[in-house]
């Protein structure tokens, strides 16, 4: 989901690019190999392979998955030598779904102990497991959300680490509060936590600090003096002790997301579709007055602190009222542009103008900042955000998350959906995949109503028909170039010089990672002994 819901981080100082300076390790990952021998034996187990027919109807979307099965030009294609299990431990009544390669260096007995060597709780965190096939002298680890994938010749403890990085990659901890903790101490786990810090990055921190918090709790000797990042360890252990020790078999364990195998429409992105741009129309701007102040949601979101300062200082951010000839008897749309953002303002106005005015009536304010990253997308209800130059296309998908609802999780919508015979897009690891697909269709419905079909652009979208449908019959009138605009609610006005303070900042970089739409992630690929 790409929708950004707030989560109120303030970095202190690390969001103004102050670090801590000091690493307790080089590497915390050394510190797996004393994990080894405190770790049980692997729990039995017993197995079932999946049917053709069931791997048909489904499996989780991560990309190895399909390179595995379906891409013949992929390194990790083996569709000849998987085989999809449901491993089922004796601590646990519910199984586990497994994906294995026999061609690659790990057996498919070790890739179930690696699993059965944890307790069911922590095991838990990890709902699907994917072996893959690596070019030689490889070894890959890659964590997602909640989905696991190795590569190569791999330790007997490969199962904790993956447990280990599930637990922050899956969204479990609050990264605002675990910010505060790194604020608190005097050093970081390792020189890789400090080097991203040094970026605004956060994820080599979670995954040292955890590292050096499992082994705290399991590994008795030799010791280990943490005390320097001691709030960030008592803070981490809180969610791996709730993962390690949760009584019961198999507590709050983490189901996989299964995605039915189509053919995709748009192998290289609905970005295509921006060759042929829909039109945009003529549009009025009046710039602001400083004096004016700025809407609220701008200016919270301009004063993100980066390393190297605000993510648009103020004297770069300016506001401007646009009043497009589609929408002459409503109010202007509040625009805010950072000056040095890769767009013009008549760029940028011409983007936000290409969403049809009963969709654009929706947005009640839009703000464009500069990045290397090009993203766009809903920061919260009636609220866009764009950094870069992004293509027409996010624009569109952005606009269909605003009126999208509940409605892609509405049954009507699900079971339409499930008719049809291709994706927009590759689908991408998401715990509501029908929220992704929503967006996707409103992109193509979008297009295929601004004059110039999509069968005219050289896209048959029969294969889409259902889901199409069912979006056109509940906000379909919007999307198209004749739709009507409505009144929206005003935004919020705010003066700097009043003393406000942003009521809701996190990290420039969460923001960056919520525009991709992407879960968190974390891959480590290995060639010979060399990182």
């Amino acid at each position: 989901m790409v929708t950004i819901a707030l989560c109120q981080l303030l970095l202190l100082g690390l969001a103004s690019g102050k670090v801590a300076q000091r690493a307790l390790l080089p590497d915390a990952g050394e510190l797996y190999s004393k994990l080894d021998p405190v770790l049980p034996p692997p729990q039995k187990y017993s197995l079932s392979k999946w049917t053709a027919q069931e791997v048909n109807q489904g499996l989780p979307s991560e990309g190895f998955w399909t390179r595995t099965l379906y891409d013949k030009e992929s390194e990790n294609y083996c569709k000849n030598h998987f085989s999809v299990y449901n491993v089922t431990f004796i601590d646990c009544p519910e199984p586990w779904l497994v994906g294995h390669c026999a061609e690659g260096d790990t057996s498919k007995e070790d890739t179930f102990d690696m699993l059965g060597r944890l307790p069911s709780s922590a095991r838990g965190a990890i709902s699907d497991l994917l072996h893959v096939k690596l070019r030689r002298n490889h070894r890959l680890r890659f964590v997602t959300g909640h989905t696991a994938v190795f590569g190569g010749s791999a330790s007997s403890i490969e199962g904790l680490k993956m447990m280990v990085t599930s637990i922050w990659t899956g969204s479990e901890i609050p990264l605002d509060l675990f910010a505060k903790a790194i604020a608190a101490d005097s050093c970081v786990a390792d020189e890789r936590a400090v080097e991203d810090l040094e970026t605004g990055e956060y994820k080599a921190a979670f995954e040292g600090g955890l590292i050096v918090a499992a082994y705290l709790k399991l590994v008795k000797s030799p010791p280990l003096d943490a005390s320097c990042m001691s709030t960030q360890v008592n803070f981490l252990r809180t969610y791996l002790n709730a993962r390690w020790d949760a009584p019961g078999q198999c507590p709050n364990k983490e189901a996989p997301i299964l995605v039915r195998n189509k053919p995709i429409l748009f192998p290289d992105g609905m970005g295509v579709l921006d060759i042929e741009p829909v039109p945009s129309p003529v549009a009025k701007v009046r710039q602001w007055e400083k004096s004016e102040g700025y809407p609220e949601f701008c200016w919270d979101i301009s004063q993100i602190p980066t390393p190297s300062g605000p993510t648009c200082p103020a004297d770069n951010l300016n506001v401007y009222d646009v009043t497009y000839s589609d929408c002459p008897d409503q109010d202007p749309w509040p625009i805010c542009h950072c000056r040095t953002t890769q767009m013009s303002v008549n760029e940028t106005v011409a983007k936000f103008g290409r969403i049809p005015a009963g969709l654009r009536s929706y947005v009640r304010s839009y703000l464009a900042l500069d990045d290397d990253y090009n993203g766009v997308g809903l920061f919260t209800d009636g609220f866009i955000v764009s950094v870069g130059f992004p293509q027409d296309s996010g624009y569109m998908y952005a606009a269909s998350e605003n009126v999208n609802g509940d409605f892609s999780q509405n049954q009507t919508f699900i079971d339409a959906v499930s008719k049809d015979t291709c994706w927009p897009t590759e689908m991408h690891p998401d715990d509501e995949p029908e929220y992704e697909t929503f967006c996707k269709t409103g992109v193509a419905y979008l297009y295929d109503s601004s004059g110039t079909s999509l069968l005219q652009r050289g896209y048959d979208i029969s294969c889409m028909a259902n889901g199409l449908r069912a979006l056109g019959a509940y906000v379909g009138h919007h999307y198209k170039q004749n739709s009507k605009c409505f009144k929206r609610k005003p935004v919020r006005i705010v003066h700097p010089g009043q003393s406000f303070q942003p009521a809701q900042p996190f990290a420039y970089s969460e923001l960056k990672r919520k525009l991709s739409g992407r879960p968190l992630s974390w891959m480590e690929v290995t060639k010979l002994d060399k990182s």
